[in-house]
């Protein structure tokens, strides 16, 4: 947290949206930023020069996932929504208008039918060393994960980084 707080001089502002991203390059309002290959793309898109890097410590990520609630009262057709959504082509046109890396790699070929060169740009035929480069964004529970309780709690967690980084 202490080093957090000690970088947030450095920070003039952070993005919630995508596009807040894409129209702080545009505009010369950054020059650097931690983003998604969905901004360098829309960004290459509109002919701005913009280059991407992963360091060499690697880099954060996350997986949406589809959930089926307990309860729900029509199951079967949330099933039939998850074998849709899971399909090739789906997953393809999903990857390619929200700017995400697909779960089946069948879509790579549909990918780019929508948009050219999608496919590695959105890394979507990239190799397992490449996905084994990114930590997938985990959220902070009080048993560390591990079972253990030796951690900061989510709650005080949430608190001090309200308080010394925003």
């Amino acid at each position: 947290m202490s080093l957090l707080a000690g970088q947030r001089p450095l920070i003039e502002k952070y993005w919630d949206l995508a596009s807040q991203e894409i129209f702080d390059f545009k505009n010369g309002n950054a020059i650097v930023g931690a983003g998604w290959p969905y901004q360098v793309s829309t960004l290459k898109a509109d002919h701005f020069t913009i280059g991407a890097a992963i360091p060499s410590e690697g880099a954060t990520g996350w997986a949406d996932t589809w959930m089926l609630a307990a309860k729900a009262p029509h199951p079967n057709c949330a099933y039939m929504w998850m074998q849709y959504i899971s399909t090739p082509k789906v997953q393809a046109e999903q990857a390619v208008n929200y700017g995400e890396t697909p779960d089946n790699k069948l879509a790579c070929g549909y990918m780019n039918q929508i948009q050219a060169g999608s496919c590695e740009e959105y890394h979507a035929n990239a190799p397992l060393s490449y996905f084994n480069s990114i930590s997938l964004w985990k959220t902070p529970i009080a048993t560390c994960d591990n079972g253990q309780s030796d951690c900061v709690p989510y709650a005080q967690w949430v608190s001090a980084w309200n308080t010394q980084v925003k």
